[in-house]
């Protein structure tokens, strides 16, 4: 069996008290001293530093005398062993001043990315200037440098002032001060976490890092880390502003052709911060960036990028065009035209494959909004439309049904939705232009000037464009507003000729009635009892009442009348009306209801129902017995 050496622990001699703000190394270092061992031979009898062993052993004093050294040192030993990485170990800074007035080593010396002394405002030191050589923790002796030189003699630098906030920032975390006054990116975050966020600020926000500037060999090198924490002390001493203006840079330097991506303009320092920065003490951090992204970043924000917050999404300064589109429910043909108008501001890219792609600020879209559907006044719409004064207040309500003057007096103006007038002139967006109208056409401008036609005409005709009944084969770039539709001449006289066979859009009441199926005299009593709606034309047009061709399609899918039902059940409609009263379906109008000639009904689920499985009348007494 192999020998099993047992290691064996020695009782030390002497036992000087630790500081309440010294480090573990130079702890160890001078206990080494003080007992005439190197630090290697102190290791190697078993001594470390370890809160468990030190009280064993009697090194600290009795918790009753100073409880707040136990909680330091358990806290320091802790942290020791399990944040390796926090701790300077590869060679070993001090301040000249500070050896000279306390005689021991500083916890905070022995942090990475500590590099200035915020007591005296200077640069730390980590090489001998007798020898030239760096400062290493295997020497003889705390205060001297492995070549006998005293260290208290060496000459200090001043340093800048974020320095020595940032290093003071340090020493407030591993001594477990109040944070109360420290920047808002590290009230939260603990002394490891505080590191991390020096290391990602000094080396992200830098034009001159590397593919992989996080990993760096020599942090513990003075002439290695000082780049990095001046970087990371200027962005936080000033933070945000200096925060936003670094990445400002570094958009403005890395932006590619073409549409632009988080990943190809920020590449690392953009997944860091939501990947490796995600614990909540970071999300000071987190906010600011996309603070920062929502006012100045101008590419797109995709849904589907889980690591950026709803509320980024929703508040970003630059948005796609499709997204800008879908809030104001207007084209993309009628969004390029505000932002060439300069209603709303927008920037368009060009892809490297050519692709076309626009991105618009959203501040100003709820204004553009609010002017988009809000009222304008009928001269305005009549401008927009490319029509008259006259002839806009002769089709103001023939077009426009929800039109409405702004007062009571009969002098008040008019006011129509500025959303119905954009749909009307979107419906030719993607129309061409022609300078003059082509063989055989028309436009709408030589139509209202020169035609007999009616106002109803012309109303029914605009109308007819919108349902797509009729439509224009292009522009006429003389004239504004849907004025410059151009038309077949024999698509409008065809046209015409069916509206007045009551195949148009307007129909009079005679003409509803033959579509129904009705005699004329039902037709007007539907239309008294307000189940048929008319609208009333103006003085000016002949045969004032008339019906869309909608509202018939519209009462034909609501209603249906007692004789089309018993034509179905092949009996007379007394017979079906009665059956239909046992099962406790009744008409909404009828002679003994308000005495219409035509009994009417609702096309209600159940009544559709048994009009869909019922063939004959006969069927339907077996439906009433089931």
């Amino acid at each position: 069996m192999p020998i099993i050496k047992k290691q064996r622990h020695y009782v030390l001699p002497v036992r000087p008290q630790i500081y309440r703000d010294e480090g573990p190394q130079g702890y160890l270092l001078r206990l080494a001293e003080a007992n005439l061992l190197s630090a290697v031979e102190l290791k190697s009898v078993g001594i470390s530093f370890d809160y468990a062993l030190f009280v064993g052993k009697g090194i600290l004093v009795d918790m009753a005398i100073d409880p707040e050294l136990h909680q330091f040192v358990r806290y320091i030993s802790e942290l020791w062993s399990s944040e390796t990485r926090v701790w300077n170990t590869q060679f070993s800074r001090f301040c000249p001043h500070c050896i000279l007035d306390k005689g021991y080593w500083r916890v905070e010396w022995e942090l990475n990315f500590y590099d200035v002394c915020h007591h005296h405002g200077v640069w730390l030191i980590d090489q001998c200037t007798s020898c030239g050589n760096k400062l290493k923790w295997n020497r003889a002796q705390l205060t001297r440098c492995s070549c006998g030189s005293i260290l208290s003699a060496e000459q200090s630098k001043p340093c800048p002032t974020n320095m020595t906030d940032i290093a003071h920032a340090m020493s407030v975390k591993i001594l477990r001060m109040d944070t109360q006054y420290l920047p808002d990116v590290l009230k939260k975050t603990d002394i490891e976490q505080s590191q991390r966020l020096i290391r990602y600020l000094g080396n992200y926000m830098s034009q001159a890092s590397g593919k992989n500037p996080l990993k760096m060999r020599h942090a513990g090198d003075l002439n290695q880390s000082w780049p990095v924490t001046s970087l990371a002390a200027a962005v936080i001493c000033n933070w945000p502003n200096a925060f936003h203006d670094a990445l400002s840079k570094l958009e403005k330097n890395n932006r590619t052709d073409g549409r632009p991506s988080l990943n190809e303009v920020f590449g690392q320092a953009y997944h860091y911060v939501f990947k490796a920065l995600k614990e909540k003490p970071f999300e000071e951090l987190r906010r600011q960036f996309e603070l920062w992204l929502s006012d100045a970043w101008k590419g797109g924000l995709a849904k589907r990028n889980k690591r950026l917050s709803g509320i980024l999404l929703e508040h970003a300064a630059w948005i796609p065009a499709n997204i800008a589109c879908d809030f104001l429910g207007i084209s993309h043909q009628r969004l390029d035209l505000l932002i060439r108008e300069g209603a709303i501001e927008g920037e368009t890219h060009v892809s490297e494959k050519g692709r076309r792609f626009a991105m618009v600020r959203r501040d100003n879209l709820q204004q553009v909004k609010d002017h988009l559907f809000g009222l304008i006044d009928m001269t305005t719409a009549g401008k927009l439309l490319g029509l008259q004064k006259r002839r806009m207040r002769q089709l103001l309500t023939l077009v426009f049904t929800d039109a409405k003057k702004l007062g009571t007096s009969s002098g008040s103006p008019w006011a129509v939705s500025r959303l119905e007038v954009n749909k009307l002139l979107e419906l030719s967006e993607n129309l061409d232009y022609v300078s003059i109208p082509d063989e055989g056409c028309i436009s709408l401008e030589h139509v209202l000037r020169y035609w007999s036609w009616t106002n109803e005409d012309i109303a029914g005709l605009i109308i007819s464009v919108k349902s797509k009944e009729i439509t224009p084969v292009n522009l006429l770039e003389t004239v504004s507003g849907i004025a410059s539709w151009n038309f077949k001449e024999t698509g409008l006289k065809n046209w015409k000729l069916k509206n007045l066979n009551g195949l148009g859009t307007w129909l009079t009441i005679t003409q509803a009635a033959k579509l129904l199926g009705i005699k004329e005299q039902v037709a007007y009593e539907l239309v008294s009892l307000g189940y048929l709606q008319t609208e009333v034309m103006p003085k000016q047009v002949k045969r004032g009442t008339r019906v869309r061709r909608l509202t018939i399609t519209n009462f034909k899918e609501k209603y249906i009348f007692a004789t089309q039902i018993a034509e179905t059940f092949g009996c007379s409609p007394r017979k079906a009306i009665s059956q239909l009263a046992k099962l406790k379906i009744y008409p909404i109008s009828g002679p003994t209801i308000d005495g219409a000639r035509q009994v009417l009904y609702t096309r209600t689920e159940e009544l559709m129902r048994i009009f869909d499985e019922v063939e004959n009348v006969d069927d339907l007494k077996l439906e009433l017995h089931s």
